[in-house]
Order: structure tokens, then sequence, then C-alpha cells
């Protein structure tokens, strides 16, 4: 099994994420807040490097929260989650567009 998730900074998608993997057969996955690197150092200005980071993170909007989806699949379903995520957040290589990544799972209780 492996563990997905998805943040993603445009929230009015979460809904329709959601759809789309209960669409493909895809059910239990959780959303969360989320908060990136740029509003959580917005504010540190005495810190060294802030400076760097903060052109590093320029184009990200550091006043913008956003969401994480996290969900338990199992392995035959990784490709079908990520076409079913793509079809609603489209190209994930676009700036700024979301990050989607799997991290295996080395044992689960309560997944049906």
């Amino acid at each position: 099994m492996q563990l997905l998730f998805l943040v993603i900074k445009r929230v009015e998608l979460v809904d329709m994420v959601m759809h789309a993997l209960a669409s493909a057969g895809i059910k239990g996955g959780t959303c969360i807040d989320s908060v990136g690197m740029a509003k959580s150092i917005s504010d540190m200005d005495n810190l060294p490097m802030i400076g760097v980071l903060r052109a590093l993170l320029s184009g990200e909007d550091p006043n913008q929260k956003g969401k994480t989806i996290f969900v338990a699949v199992h392995e035959d379903q990784v490709e079908i989650a990520k076409e079913a995520i793509h079809s609603v957040t489209g190209d994930l290589s676009k700036p700024n567009a979301g990050v989607l990544f799997g991290v295996p799972i080395s044992f689960a209780e309560g997944i049906n």
C-alpha cells in the first residue's frame, strides 16, 4: 500500500478531487489545512538566510493557505488515483499547481 499526499493551494478544487477519487473507487481520503514555507517564514525577519529563502520562494503568496489531502491506496490503485487527481488539477508540473507524492505504508489497520 501507499499513502498518497496532494498538497494544493487551490482550495476550491478539494471537493472535486475528493469526488473524483470516490468515483474512481478510492475511499477514505482525509483533508487537512496546511501552510507553506513562505507563510511560515514571512514574519521572521530576524533569522539568518530569510532573504535568501524569500528569493527562492518569490512565486509563492505568503498569505495563502492550502489543503493537504491524503489517502491510503493499494498498489494497483496508485495510477487510478493519480489519474483521478490529474483530471481535476491538471498538470502539476506547472508552478504553484500543487504537489503529489506517495509514501510506502509498512502496515495499516482499520482500512477496508
